[in-house]
């Protein structure tokens, strides 16, 4: 009884979460720190609409939730993204969309994890929107350290790979 219980509570909220990631609507830019705390639903739920709907679909709409994101990030008084690793520019250089995916996934970690500032597991979180997009296909095209974090994922060692990628120079 209890399993199955189980079963139909993770039915609803993946349900909800499909849902949602499909009806987000573009809110208003926040623009002083209070907005911005408000907003934080906004720009999660965003970035969950960009991890969930493939590259090349819904182009107008795609094109106006990075418009949101990046501003978001840009201005935010909360979170900042660190982009100082070299293979970060290197994973996402053949698909500039999903870098996108990478600073939302980035900062949906940071936000739901009381605004972490661990760079190994804001960077994990981020790559592993961006590897969940990808999945989905779409207009993305291969390269050789995206295979190697698609292939670290899949083995469970992700942020293994990301922490070795950065160390390394």
């Amino acid at each position: 009884m209890t399993r199955k219980l189980l079963s139909i509570i993770a039915f609803i909220l993946f349900t909800n979460l499909v849902t949602t990631a499909q009806d987000f609507t573009i809110p208003a830019s926040p623009t002083n720190k209070e907005e911005f705390i408000k907003s934080e639903p906004d720009i999660i739920a965003a970035a969950k609409w960009l991890e969930a709907n493939p590259i090349g679909t819904q182009k107008e709409k795609t094109i106006q939730v990075n418009a949101y994101v990046v501003k978001w990030i840009t201005d935010s008084p909360t979170v900042t993204i660190e982009l100082s690793a070299d293979f970060i520019v290197k994973l996402f250089e053949k698909n500039e969309q999903l870098m996108i995916v990478f600073m939302a996934g980035y900062t949906k970690y940071s936000l739901e994890n009381n605004y972490s500032k661990d760079k190994l597991k804001c960077y994990t979180a981020g790559i592993k929107s961006a590897l969940n997009n990808y999945a989905l296909g779409g207009d993305v095209k291969k390269n050789k350290l995206l295979s190697k974090a698609i292939e670290a994922d899949k083995e469970g060692k992700l942020e293994e790979w990301v922490s070795e990628k950065m160390n390394s120079k």
